[in-house]
């Protein structure tokens, strides 16, 4: 296990050198992957009664930028995970940065705070990107089960804040370019659904309370309101979508990716699923050239770019 992208699943805990004002040091260029220039636990926020908000920023080591940009939010559950997480490594060594979102677990807040702290991210990489070599004009969205969920609901908000607003730059947007989500669930409530006799409906229904602050008996607007399939009929620009989602999925099944490309394609938007054979959820073929190569072609083909070399010869 790399000493510095360890993926071990953490809480949510407020660390010491969370209370260090940020201005006591720049963030330090580090070289923990190959061919790229990372930059770990950048302030992008600070949140009244929270811990700060961080990324991880991860720069492509060659070429001058500037760079396109994936930000991106790890799954987890809703509950831990880490933003070193993730299927991204090999990304930077392909031209595409990321920056990798430490959003507000289920311990620290509630739906929709976590998706303000992306949309968050977004405007920061508008605003201050430019200062790491990133390209403000090429930002897109990628993200993993809770972090798919997550991702989707931010995009799908038109850039305009669903929560408390995380205080950021005025007049910054955060709508996304183009969106990537692997294995997301996308309907709690249809998730729920599946029958009394399937094991997975105890802890879908208390990661379901946990993360929209619901009771089984009480009122299940929010949850019914924060579904993806919903919001796509609110919203007035729905960005161009990939979905990768294994067949063999017994955590989240792979109809919850169906749901929200069908959702998607019936408002006149532009979606893709690519369904992964046998694959479980968070199988390795995620991280594999399968299921990434698809995905960095659909970000440049959505974001005007000329394929780089790599790209040409997958």
């Amino acid at each position: 296990m790399n000493p510095v992208f360890d993926d071990r699943p953490r809480s949510g805990v407020v660390r010491p050198f969370d209370l260090v004002d940020p201005g006591f040091g720049e963030p330090v260029e580090l070289r923990v992957l190959p061919g790229t220039r990372s930059f770990l636990d950048v302030v992008v926020a600070r949140i009244p009664g929270w811990r700060p908000l961080t990324v991880d920023v991860h720069v492509p080591a060659d070429g001058s930028g500037p760079f396109p940009v994936v930000v991106y939010a790890h799954g987890g559950a809703f509950i831990a995970g880490t933003p070193r997480m993730g299927p991204w490594g090999p990304l930077p060594g392909r031209g595409i940065a990321v920056v990798s979102v430490d959003y507000r677990l289920c311990g620290e807040a509630r739906y929709p705070e976590p998706v303000e702290d992306v949309l968050t991210a977004v405007r920061w990489v508008r605003a201050h990107g430019a200062g790491y070599g990133l390209d403000p004009a090429r930002v897109a969205g990628w993200g993993s089960s809770a972090g798919a969920f997550l991702v989707g609901r931010a995009a799908l908000t038109d850039g305009g804040p669903i929560g408390h607003p995380v205080p950021a730059p005025a007049g910054t947007d955060a709508t996304l370019d183009a969106v990537v989500l692997h294995y997301p669930p996308v309907d709690f409530l249809a998730l729920l659904g599946h029958g009394p006799d399937d094991p997975r409906l105890d802890q879908w229904w208390t990661t379901t309370c946990d993360l929209f602050g619901v009771t089984r008996d009480g009122d299940l607007s929010p949850v019914r309101h924060g579904a993806l399939p919903a919001a796509v009929a609110r919203c007035r620009r729905v960005p161009p979508l990939l979905l990768a989602h294994g067949t063999a999925d017994e955590v989240v099944p792979h109809v919850q990716s169906e749901l929200l490309h069908d959702a998607v394609r019936a408002a006149g938007g532009h979606s893709e699923l690519q369904l992964v054979d046998g694959a479980g959820h968070g199988a390795p073929v995620f991280g594999a050239p399968a299921v990434l190569d698809p995905a960095v072609r659909f970000l440049r083909r959505h974001w005007g770019d000329a394929a780089s070399a790599t790209d040409r010869m997958q």
